[in-house]
This record gives structure tokens, sequence and C-alpha cells, in this order.
């Protein structure tokens, strides 16, 4: 049964999360030590560890050795209890990873998203995560929430995606109420690129820090902040559409004011559009371009040049706004060292102050396991925490 059915007082759920974060940090635990550690009495303590065993969310693990005195059991959080789905919904490729409610990755799988888009893409990731769980020997029930990450900006009154050009039929769709139905949980939907940023301050080049803005320069361009340690979203949730800042290309220009100026310039189709113009060949994608600028092509290395010299100024233009402790770059372009080293190089022509550009680490996973935490996040809160004080809160770090 979950916590939040028949929910003890709030002082009980408040003591049920304390205890919970020392076993999900801390790892197995004796009771002595939790009383020590989070000021519980040892009668409280009991009761809390009554409930989430009968619950089935902690189990004993063992018992203490080698310290003089009585042996005591030792306490973890059960991972099998329960877990939570994370999908990056992306106009290519669609990506789902399963994890415990300990935070361990159970399993991921990716496939070629559904190229005709709206309900096709529902369809799929409902068929590849049944049969996910099916692979796993996993009973649905099991499945508590399902973080799905997505382009585009989610409109917090109807739950309709908006401003996802790279996504073909999905504006106005209900995504997350239509795959509640289906799969019966809970489904929390978010902007890929915000679940980026908390990809990485979970796992990647930004764990331990508060504020930092993740730039993602790819298919599409996008910003997701963190400050203090949440997200910053707006007063519509379109925070982060840097795409449509009016600058790198003109932004009067029909194609800007339906994709944004900046994507137009420093996307991919508009890096090769630049090279299509500076005499390169047609069509020739953005790999191929950076890999003919890792071996000095003239022509290749002077788009390459320009288009981060107006990453760089995004870069000093988040940083004015935002102010954070770091910048991450990620993306399949964002990414790329030859694109950092410019970037660096175009931050210091254009900006007196030192600005930590990082790369990301996590990659193309960067997303996918934000999706995850967002769904880690979801479930503690639903489980171990008081209804009326929901909090975003640090997860483990993954197991060496």
């Amino acid at each position: 049964m979950a916590l939040t059915e028949n929910a003890p007082p709030v002082l009980r759920q408040i003591s049920v999360r304390a205890v919970m974060d020392v076993l999900l940090h801390a790892g197995p635990t004796s009771r002595a030590e939790l009383s020590k550690i989070t000021g519980l009495s040892k009668q409280t303590m009991s009761e809390v560890i009554r409930t989430l065993e009968e619950g089935g969310w902690v189990r004993e693990k063992g018992v203490t050795s080698g310290r003089i005195g009585r042996t005591a059991i030792t306490y973890e959080v059960n991972g099998d209890a329960g877990y939570a789905v994370g999908v990056d919904m992306g106009a290519t490729t669609t990506r789902i990873v399963l994890g415990n409610i300990v935070g361990n990755v159970v399993h991921e799988i990716d496939f070629p998203s559904d190229c005709r888009g709206g309900y096709h893409l529902i369809d799929q990731a409902e068929a590849m995560l049944s049969k996910l769980l099916a692979d796993m020997g996993i009973a649905r029930k099991l499945m508590l929430v399902t973080a799905i990450a997505t382009p585009g900006v989610v409109d917090p009154a109807t739950g309709a995606l908006s401003m996802a050009p790279n996504l073909a039929d999905i504006g106005g769709i209900d995504i997350g109420r239509t795959l509640s139905e289906r799969l019966g949980c809970p489904v929390v939907l978010e902007n890929d690129v915000n679940a980026a940023v908390i990809g990485e301050s979970w796992q990647g080049c930004a764990t331990a820090i508060d504020t930092v803005a993740f730039i993602s320069l790819g298919t599409g361009i996008g910003l997701g902040v963190l400050q203090d340690g949440k997200l910053m979203r707006g007063a519509s949730g379109a925070a982060g559409e840097i795409s449509y800042m009016p600058f790198g290309a003109d932004p009067y220009a029909e194609e800007s004011l339906e994709r944004g100026a900046l994507e137009c310039a420093i996307a991919a189709r508009g890096i090769s559009d630049l090279y299509a113009r500076s005499g390169g060949a047609k069509d020739t994608s953005v790999r191929d371009i950076l890999a003919l600028a890792d071996k000095a092509d003239p022509l290749a290395m002077d788009v390459i040049g320009k288009a981060s010299d107006i990453a760089a100024l995004l870069v000093v233009s988040v940083n004015a706004i935002v102010d954070p402790k770091a910048v991450v770059l990620g993306g399949s372009i964002g990414r790329h060292p030859l694109i950092v080293e410019r970037v660096r190089q175009g931050i210091a022509k254009a900006s007196r102050r030192t600005i930590d550009v990082k790369a990301s680490v996590l990659g193309g996973r960067a997303t996918l396991l934000g999706a995850l935490a967002i769904g880690l996040n979801h479930v503690h809160n639903l489980l171990f925490s008081p209804q009326t004080l929901p909090e975003l809160r640090r997860l483990p770090p993954p197991p060496l």
C-alpha cells in the first residue's frame, strides 16, 4: 500500500522522509544510527521502520559487525518495491530507462521515433515500454511514475505541447493525460533541456552545483537553468526557449518567426545551410563539417568558427541574465570538443568576465537520466513526503 493512502499525520510523514533520505544516501543503517542522524527518538524510529517494512519499502539487510557491544540489524531501501520510468521522446530517437526507487538504472532501450509523430509517437512509447517491462519480468503495477522529456513548451494549464517544430503533429495533444490513462500511473511531462540540466546535476559534470545553465545545440537549441537547485520555468513554462532570441539570423524572417532566429543560425540545419552558402556541398551534415574542421579544412573551420562565435554571444547573454556558477554545453553539436574550444575563444573576445564553460559528460543520455531523476523525485514525494510539502530532493549518486 502506498504511504499516500490513509496517510499518517504530517509529523510522521516528515519522520519517514528523514529516515528514507538517510537510507537512500548512506545505505544500510541500524535503528540506533538512524536515530542519532535524524534526531528521532528510538520509539518514533521503531514505528517509522515498522511502517516502512509493512509497506515493503524497507527491508533488513544484515547486522553490524566489528564493533564492541551488541550487534544491531541494519536496514536498506528495497529497490524491488517500485520503479520509475524516464522517456526521452526526441524527433529522431526515443530512449526509455527503467530505474528502481533507490535510483539504480535497471535497463534502458532506444529506437527510431515514429516519423509520423502525433499519437503514433504515444502508441510507440507505450508499446516499447510494455515490452521492456515484460522482458524484465516486472509487473506493470510496480511502475509508479513515468516522466517524459520532449522538445517544446508544456502548457501548465492544459498539458498541451507547443513550440516543438521538430515533432510532427504533436501540438494540442495532452501527452501526459493520454499516457497516464494507458499506463495506469502518474505521468510527468518536462521539456527535454530542462531534463538535461537535471541529468547533468545528478550524474554529470554539474553535480553539487545548485545554479547551473545547460545550453543544448543540436537539431534544435534550448536552455535549461537550475537556480538554487530549482528549475527556472517562467510564467507560461517557456523560460529557456532561446531559439527565439533575435540574433544570429534575420529575426523578422518568416522562418525565424517559426523556428527562431538563433536556431536558424546555429542549429544543425542552419550550420549546414551556412556551409552550402559559403561554397560547400549542399546538405552536408554538421557531423561531416566538424570532421572536416578537425582536419583543418579552411571552409569548414570558417563555418564552425562563425557558428561558435554566435554561440559564444549566447553564452555571454545567458551568463549576464542568469549568473550561473557554470555553463554546460550539450547536444550533438554543443558538446563536440571543437565547438567547446571555439566557444571559449569567442567568449574571451566578447566578455571580460570569466565564464566556466563545461562540456556535457553524459552526452545523449543527459535528457534520459534527467527524466529518470524527475520520475524518481516524483515517486519519493508521493510515497515518503508530506503531500502539503513536496520538494525537489537531491538523489543519491549512482553506484560505483
